[in-house]
């Protein structure tokens, strides 16, 4: 069996999914956190009806389409991205094991088009059968966000009255226990027992990128590596969909009667849609107070004088006479904003795994280190949950040496 985009996809899966992590949660109270914005549909579809009920009784010639059409468009567009590509590889996977039994003789209906019985008899079958493009079975928590993405799928196609995952739904029971039986299989051969996180970037580190020049006001380039290093130390921004969408607007520097501060204004991302779901939380407003003998607030004035206004990050200009710090009009590309904490950890010759995520793993890190309460944590990382807060604050090699030597 194959799956749809290959091996790349497993770890794709895992980092970018996990980063809530819900290992432990009953698989009823997962679906409930994760696909929060698979409610909206069931809005739309009510709404759409008011508009058209409206549109008739005011006169009977209007076009429904002229509604359907731009809120159908708004809930894709607020869509997480990043559930939209899961969902979209599920779906995937689901499709070629299909295709492979179809080949076989086993021709199978699309998946939201079965009934309660079939789909229970067709899901038990395919946990068991499907394999990476490799012939590999799948890691436990692989299977399982599959399993979670071809439920999103089928509420995406209007089918809210299936929940595979839900403990109550007992026309699924024997499916679950099929589903829990491999997990456990898979984990009992050593599938997924290795996890490739991002490292943090550790305070000698940091140092270390100052006193190569990575870090500083040099050129463009330091000066701009310099404020996306500390939007993630400070303000706990992730991966890069919360930068790719930062906003000269969102940034304000001043001076109270505790010090000069940088502030961070926050809109949506991941965790915080602002939508329905959200009314009880808010965005992120942080202030972050300059100390110690670099006073980061003089750094952010200086980026934020030189790009004006609008997009935050672009393209860095060579430099000239008489202006060291120069940016296009154009936004830095998505390539280049995805692999710009690992590109500045290799000009700086740090050792490591680092990704975009090892900003997010070094704010968390640094404030468990130095023994904030965990929720002031999730304040900045915008953690909705301790356990996915905790993924992020793992110990560094710093803390596992002494406790490695205490052992030996």
């Amino acid at each position: 069996m194959v799956d749809f985009l290959g091996d790349d996809e497993e770890n794709f899966v895992l980092s970018q999914i996990s980063e809530e992590d819900v290992d432990n949660l009953a698989l009823s109270q997962f679906c409930g956190e994760m696909e929060d914005d698979m409610s909206l549909s069931q809005i739309a579809m009510k709404i759409e009806k008011d508009y058209a009920d409206d549109a008739l009784c005011q006169g009977g010639d209007r076009n429904v389409e002229n509604f359907t059409i731009p809120l159908q468009f708004e809930i894709n567009e607020k869509m997480n991205a990043n559930t939209k590509k899961n969902t979209k590889w599920a779906v995937g996977v689901f499709n070629q094991w299909r295709s492979f039994r179809a080949q076989n003789g086993d021709p199978i209906i699309e998946l939201h088009m079965m009934n309660a019985e079939c789909m229970n008899y067709w899901l038990e079958r395919f946990v068991m059968e499907t394999r990476k493009q490799n012939g590999d079975e799948y890691p436990p928590k692989s299977l399982y966000y599959i399993v979670c993405g071809l439920l999103r799928h089928c509420r995406d196609m209007n089918v809210h009255d299936k929940n595979f995952l839900d403990q109550k739904d007992g026309r699924f029971a024997h499916f679950r226990r099929v589903l829990d039986a491999k997990m456990k299989d898979s984990l009992s051969k050593g599938l997924g027992t290795k996890v490739r996180r991002a490292d943090p970037v550790s305070d000698d580190d940091e140092e270390k990128l100052w006193a190569n020049g990575v870090f500083g006001t040099t050129n463009s380039t330091s000066l701009q590596y310099t404020v996306f290093f500390y939007n993630c130390k400070l303000f706990g921004l992730r991966g890069r969909d919360e930068h790719r969408n930062l906003d000269h607007s969102q940034f304000e520097t001043g001076q109270d009667a505790t010090g000069r501060f940088i502030r961070f204004i926050g809109r949506n991302n991941k965790t915080f849609k602002g939508g329905l779901g959200d009314l009880r939380l808010d965005n992120k407003d942080i202030k972050h107070y300059a100390r110690g003998p670099r006073c980061i607030v003089d750094f952010y004035e200086t980026y934020l004088k030189a790009i004006g206004s609008g997009v935050f990050y672009r393209k860095p200009l060579i430099s000239d006479v008489q202006d060291k710090h120069r940016y296009g009009k154009s936004a830095l590309g998505v390539n280049k904003l995805n692999g710009l904490m690992r590109e500045m950890c290799e000009k700086g010759g740090l050792v490591g795994n680092f990704t975009n995520h090892s900003g997010k793993r070094t704010c968390a890190s640094a404030l468990y280190q130095a023994g904030i309460d965990e929720q002031q944590i999730m304040e900045r990382t915008g953690h909705r949950s301790t356990k996915g807060v905790r993924t992020y604050k793992t110990a560094n090699s710093n803390i596992q040496k002494p406790v490695s030597d205490v052992r030996s």
